[in-house]
């Protein structure tokens, strides 16, 4: 309601041709797609390569935060 708090976009259309997929976050602000004080991040790229890699990365940085985690919870119970 009232516009995301984050957007990633992600797609291998230019704004130059007049698409919807190729349309700037700022359009997307003005629709109410997206806070204004949001900030949006466009990725141009073939999904079908970028998505796994944005995907491993998520999953990386929740592991590696949850193994500090627990080598905290470790050093604080010896």
């Amino acid at each position: 309601r009232n516009g995301a708090d984050y957007s990633v976009f992600l797609n291998s259309a230019s704004e130059w041709d007049g698409s919807d997929s190729g349309a700037r976050p700022d359009e997307a602000v003005s629709w109410g797609k997206i806070k204004p004080n949001a900030n949006p991040v466009k990725i141009y790229g073939e999904a079908s390569f970028v998505f796994p890699l944005l995907a491993a990365e998520t999953f990386v940085r929740h592991h590696n935060n949850k193994t500090q985690d627990k080598g905290q919870d470790n050093g604080q119970n010896k």
